[in-house]
């Protein structure tokens, strides 16, 4: 039998081939599959996020407290029915005892606390009751309005504390757990995502704070209690909710943990948070403000007024209409970041700043002066309201001051005094005039300017409101039109 190698080689050298052919279409195959399961990873199982939140739970809860509170009010208790009169006897009324709750989160081995301002500013008396039970009397270290925090501090050694994380690392769609006593039910948590971040809910509820927004259930009492991502980092203080019944609708709000963590530090070291300060009222710039001062686009923000003609801007010669486009080097956008970037500027910096004035590019250095209590003054560097009564009623006011009510002589030493009127206006009409101060809108006690600005936003469909009006010592009643 004669075999012909020359055959068998072509047969073994396609053999070869075949078997390297299916080996590369093999590899192949596996390479595709492996990208494939590297572009669809695996999701975890509800058993796993299960034992996530759980995890979770176990490394916080043990910071999270429950705050009770009872604030002495000055007004007299109404008298209960046992309460009968004995001829001879003067009766006397004590002072009522409020309570309140909320909660707060230990920051610190050694018990300080960060919770609301409006849980702890008012209060006479605060009782902390921690997770393992052991309640203790706190004091109040410090408390700031601006942005609704405060730190209060109990006397204990080797607690259990909380870390801060970086709120800036936080995404829209991140799984969050919101920890706290609502309605007194001492560690409950609740589950959901960052609805939203950066929420601006204007200057009344956060003057310094964009809120983080979630559908975790927060509800009364969880006030001050933290909001935690899945690494067990506080990364925001429960604050509010928006809801028609005053319980959650899954829209709930934070303040960011990197806010909190520099007014926390602030609160401790120094009692108080201390911000720049430009001294002026601010307006975004609309393209009808544009047009009128020759000035193109809409980044800046408007000066509608000076806080005073001793505030560090009249001092460096800005005035009322100048556009603000620049501060410290930094291009403003808006009002609020205006403010925020002052708020955030050492006190007594020397700060350039570029402005618009009548066509032209002016600058000016500053010299930052500290920001004061919202109550000592009007607020400054806020974004103005366009008062309902300027378009409603036709005039405008500012809040009265000691020195205005000793200047007019007033018979009650509050109120909102009309700094003009327009001529031909509701206002003008009615016989409104400059110098005048009101006192009530309808029922309504008016204190200050927002008094004011919020008692006319609450009018709804009414034709004419009737103002308590003092001129010269004397009150008097006005009938006002509204302009519909």
């Amino acid at each position: 039998m004669r075999i012909d190698f020359r055959n068998i080689k072509g047969n073994l050298n396609n053999a070869r081939m075949i078997i390297l052919l299916a080996a590369i279409t093999a590899a192949a195959s596996l390479g595709l599959n492996a990208v494939s399961a590297q572009q669809k990873p695996q999701l975890p199982s509800p058993q796993d996020l299960s034992r996530a939140f759980i995890e979770v739970a176990r490394q916080v809860k043990p910071a999270v407290v429950s705050i009770d509170t009872v604030e002495k009010s000055k007004r007299p208790s109404a008298r209960a029915p046992e309460d009968i009169p004995i001829p001879g006897i003067p009766f006397e009324r004590g002072p009522r005892r409020m309570r309140g709750t909320g909660s707060g989160v230990i920051i610190s081995t050694d018990g300080f606390i960060l919770t609301n301002n409006h849980v702890a500013a008012d209060a006479d008396e605060i009782k902390v009751k921690l997770a393992d039970g052991r309640e203790f009397k706190a004091r109040r270290v410090g408390t700031d309005p601006e942005t609704d925090l405060a730190v209060i501090k109990i006397e204990a050694d080797n607690l259990p504390h909380a870390k801060l994380g970086n709120s800036d690392k936080l995404e829209q769609g991140e799984w969050v757990l919101a920890l706290g006593s609502p309605f007194g039910l001492q560690q409950t948590m609740t589950a959901g995502i960052v609805s939203a971040t950066g929420r601006d809910l204007g200057s009344q509820i956060g003057q310094f704070t964009n809120f983080i927004q979630t559908d975790a259930s927060i509800n009364p009492g969880n006030s001050g209690g933290p909001l935690v991502n899945m690494q067990g980092e506080v990364i925001g203080i429960n604050t509010l909710i928006l809801s028609g019944t005053g319980v959650s609708t899954g829209v709930g709000f934070s303040i960011p943990s990197n806010l909190a963590s520099n007014v926390y530090s602030q609160l401790v070291a120094k009692g108080k948070v201390v911000r720049g300060y430009l001294g002026v009222l601010l307006k975004p710039i609309t393209p009808a403000v544009a047009k009128t001062f020759g000035y193109t686009g809409t980044d800046g923000a408007l000066v509608d007024d000076l806080a005073s003609d001793k505030s560090p801007a009249a001092k460096a010669g800005l005035h009322s209409g100048d556009l603000i486009l620049e501060f410290d080097g930094k291009a403003v956008k808006t009002p609020k970041q205006l403010t925020e970037m002052v708020a955030d500027t050492p006190v007594g910096k020397a700060v350039k700043v570029k402005y618009f004035r009548e066509g032209r590019h002016e600058f000016t250095t500053i010299i930052l002066a500290e920001r004061p209590a919202r109550a000592e003054g009007p607020e400054p560097e806020e974004e103005s309201e366009e008062e309902p009564d300027a378009t409603n009623v036709g005039f405008r006011s500012e809040t009265v001051t000691p020195d205005i009510a000793r200047q007019l002589k007033l018979k009650i030493a509050s109120g909102a005094v009309i700094q003009n009127v327009m001529p031909d206006s509701p206002a003008a009409e009615a016989g409104l005039r400059r110098g005048d101060v009101i006192h009530r809108v309808n029922r309504t006690p008016i204190t200050s300017r927002q008094d004011l600005i919020r008692a006319f936003s609450a009018l709804k469909g009414e034709t004419e409101v009737l103002l308590q009006v003092e001129r010269g010592g004397q009150l008097s009643f006005v009938t006002v039109s509204l302009e519909q």
